[in-house]
Parts: C-alpha cells; structure tokens; sequence
C-alpha cells in the first residue's frame, strides 16, 4: 500500500498500476496453468485495490481465449470500479454483483465447476479476520477442488506477520505484487499461500529507494559477495581460531559436529574443550581439531572447568558455547565465565542460551560482539513469549531483540530470520525437512563460527551461514528423502554448496 501511495504521489494513475498488475498476474496464470485449466475461470473480487487486480485479469485472460466469470462482492471503488467497467465492455453479462451471502451462496454451483478460481476478495491492509461477506466468499472457496490463485495474498492473512487470525483462502499459486510480503514466508500463513510467484509492478524506480524493507530475501548473489576471501599465501593462522566449548555424556556428537562445520567454514584451527569422560570420543571423531579435557562432574563440566576454560580464550579469535553443553551449575559456571571474560567475539548456542535464560541482565550489559543462534522456543524462553507468536512474527522480534540486546540474532527457520544491531534483517529461504533433525543446528552454530572467524564480520557470517546450511540440505535431497539425511551427513555437502557460491561448480553428484 505504501508503494501505490508513494506512485501516485508522483503522479503515477492508480489505475495504470492496477492495468500493470493485472497484466502481469494473467500472464503468470497462462505460464503456470495449461489453457484447459484456466480456459474457464471464475473470479471472486472485492470492492478495493486487490478486487480490481483480479478483475484485470480475467479481462485479460478472457481476452487469450479463457471464458471468464466475475462475481463481485459489493461496489467496486476507484481504480476497481474502471476495471470492472472495463471488464463489463469486453465481456457483457460475464460480471455478477452480490450484497449478501444469500445471493453468494447462488453461485456455489459456478464457483464448484470452474477450472481455475481467483481469489481477489481481500488484499493487504485488512485488520483482524475477517468479516460478513468476505468470510463467507473465502469459507466458499474451501469447498472448491479447481486450483486457486490468490492476488497478492491469500483472502484472510496477515500482510506482514505469519499469524492466521480467521478463516483464509489455501491457494495453490500466490502472485505478490512487486514483492514478497511477510505472510509469504513466515508459518503458519505460508502454508496457505503454495508456489509463491512475484509480478512485477510499473512503480517509478525512486520510491524503491525511498522505502526500505523489512527484511531481504537472501540470493545465491548476496552469499557470494560476502564470502571472506582466500588468499593465495593464506595459512592456518591467516583464517582464524575458533574455541568450542561444549558437550556432556550423551551429547558428544553435538560438540564433534560443531567443530567439524567450523572447519568446513574456513577456520584455520578449531579447538574444542569438552568434558573428561568424552574426550576420548569427539577427539576420534573430529580428528583435524585439538580437543581438549576439561574437570566433569555427573558427565558434564564441573565449575572448576571454568578456569581451564578460561585458559583458553586468549588463544580463540572465536568462542563458540553451548553446543551438547548440559545442564548443570557446571555448565552455568562456564557459560558466565565466558559471558564476563572479556572475549570479544562470542556465539551462543543451544543450552548456552538456556543458562543465559536463567540471567536475561546478561544481555542488557555492555558485552563483546554476540552472535545468538536460538530456534524458536530458545528464543520464546529468552523473551518470555508464547513460541508460536515467534515463529508467526518472527522478523519483528529478531529486530527487536537484537537492537535491545545489541547482538546479532540468527532466529532459526524455516526461514531463518537474521537480525544485526542495527535492525537490519535478512531471511535465508534455503533448506528443508531435512534439518529438522537434532544436531542440525550444531553444524549451523559451527559454520557461523567458522565463517565469522575465518573473515566475515558478524551479521553477514550469520546470514551466510544460514544459507549455506540450507543448501547443503537441498544438495542432498536431490538424490536422497528429506527425512532420511542425517546431521552428520551435512558436512558431505558444505564443500559443493560454498563451491557454488564461489562459481566453481561440479557436475559429480554429492
């Protein structure tokens, strides 16, 4: 909406936007659809903006040889209003006008046999669920098996959240106009919105600079820009030191897994402080790193681990913690111990963000740089939120927290929402199923650790490592099921997802 006021304050006509989408809208339909489907399509419209998109189209798509039906709920207004006269001059009788649900109800019948449904009743800027006739046309639309095209977004949502607040249209395609809005991206919202294609809107090229997004969508370009460069006489010590600190009886893969992604990521050297009785395990299995053991108690790290810890720091151009950690006062004491070191580049994980729940003061006192990497019920705990309301607003409060907190959030996905001190926030769209496993998020935290120390400054080290996590994933499950990759089998894919991003592409499979 915003948009449309800024092209209009610059004398852009309404209704030329509207012609402009429309178009674009109807040309999507005819790429996707074959003419069979959308040779018969049946359009439910409301009286504003969205209404008069979808009454563009299917003048339009009649215009390609489609049989198009129009049923407007109520007055069309404005630019709406020409579009439906202009529908009504190239297609007499094809547009129906219905006030209630009663006459709605009337044409059940048309709306069962079309072969392609448009749902154009309600766009963006609608406040709460919605109401009367609206909600009657989208429980309509539930009843239809013929695929369904939402204008913009699906009748019902939410632009700018994931939240569902009523009854809302499932589409099978959704054209965002100009851009991709929240609802597209975030759950639940996104469930409804299917295949999500973007048509591109004539709005003067200025106002895109005038206003900024929420968030960007991370690209294959963005990633490669930021990767930290290689020099040709670069060794070990060139590309940096990660330290991490983690582990218990029980959860030795945790800690191996985090350290082996760090040195996927470009690290130089990893070393890893674990607990006694698990040293023998991850230094066998993460045998390019130098593990080290450190006083336990009932498996995990005792609080005299602390001081050993400690030892270790000035040697770490990155610390990260929690991954495996436990829960203890052992593993509290270590984790204070490294909040209150000093260290300056610092990434939490996992059950380092648990002890930091239990003293939520830690965030809001001058710190090192801080990377957190909190799913969302980490995140829920930290902020004393539901975790649903997280994941359905999950690009507010990763801003938010993160300019409160003045610390770089990598809010877990899907998508995965990075936020920077600055309020900037970038979203990584890459992965899967597959990463829902425990220990996906392992290999993520040492990836970003990895990248962070080897060169990249800390937000895009976050973001890079998002999406370089999700693409090891879809890399994999080109040939294998989603649900049957496995954490550890992520690092057989790291090096071809970051040779892509370095344009060094291979045709062997993974």
């Amino acid at each position: 909406m915003e948009l449309d006021r800024k092209a209009e304050g610059l004398g852009m006509p309404s209704l030329l936007l509207m012609e402009s989408a429309g178009r674009g809208a109807a040309e999507i339909i005819s790429q996707v659809f074959p003419k069979e489907v959308w040779g018969r399509v049946v359009v439910l419209a409301g009286k504003g903006g969205n209404g008069g998109d979808a009454l563009c189209a299917a003048r339009w798509l009649g215009l390609w040889g489609a049989e198009p039906l129009v049923i407007v709920l109520g007055e069309p207004a404005g630019a709406a209003a020409e579009q439906a006269r202009a529908f009504s001059a190239c297609f007499p009788e094809r547009l129906v006008r219905v006030e209630t649900e009663g006459e709605l109800a009337g044409w059940q019948g048309e709306v069962s046999r079309a072969g392609l449904v448009i749902d154009g009743i309600l766009g963006v800027g609608v406040e709460g669920p919605a109401r009367g006739l609206a909600r009657a046309a989208i429980e309509l639309l539930g009843d239809t098996s013929a695929p369904i095209v939402a204008m913009d977004l699906p009748s019902g949502l939410f632009a700018d959240s994931g939240e569902v607040p009523g009854p809302a249209v499932r589409a099978e395609l959704t054209l965002a106009m100009g851009a991709l809005k929240p609802c597209h991206l975030l759950p639940p919202a996104a469930e409804h919105s299917g295949r999500v294609e973007v048509v591109p809107v004539a709005y003067p090229p200025s106002i895109w600079e005038e206003i900024g997004p929420c968030a960007w969508v991370l690209s294959d370009e963005d990633c490669a820009r930021a990767l930290p460069p290689r020099p040709r006489f670069g060794h070990k010590g060139t590309f940096g030191r990660v330290l991490v600190v983690g582990g218990a009886v029980g959860m030795a893969g945790a800690v191996s897994l985090a350290a082996r992604a760090a040195m996927q990521a470009g690290a130089g050297l990893v070393h890893v402080v674990v607990p006694e009785p698990i040293y023998p395990v991850v230094e066998a299995e993460v045998i390019e790193a130098l593990v080290h053991p450190a006083p336990a108690q009932q498996g995990m790290f005792s609080p005299q681990a602390a001081e050993l810890v400690l030892s270790w720091l000035p040697m770490a151009d990155v610390v990260l913690v929690g991954p495996g950690l436990g829960r203890g006062p052992g593993p509290a004491e270590v984790v204070h111990a490294i909040l209150t070191s000093g260290h300056q580049k610092l990434v939490l994980d996992a059950d380092a963000l648990f002890h930091l729940a239990q003293s939520p003061k830690a965030l809001t006192r001058k710190h090192a740089e801080l990377i957190l990497t909190p799913h969302p019920g980490e995140f829920a705990r930290l902020v004393g939120r539901p975790a649903a309301e997280v994941v359905s607003h999950k690009i507010e409060q990763a801003r938010a927290r993160a300019v409160e907190w003045r610390a770089v959030i990598a809010l877990k996905g899907p998508p995965t929402a990075i936020a920077s001190p600055q309020g900037e926030v970038c979203l990584s769209t890459t992965g899967n199923t597959a990463l829902a496993h425990g220990g996906s998020g392992d290999v993520l935290a040492g990836l970003i650790a990895g990248l962070w120390a080897s060169g990249a400054q800390a937000f895009p080290a976050a973001w890079l490592g998002a999406f370089v996590h999700g693409r090891a994933a879809e890399l994999l499950t080109r040939r294998a099921a989603e649900r049957a990759i496995l954490p550890g089998e992520l690092s057989s894919a790291i090096p071809r997802a970051l040779a892509e991003l370095e344009g060094r592409t291979e045709d062997e499979p993974v």
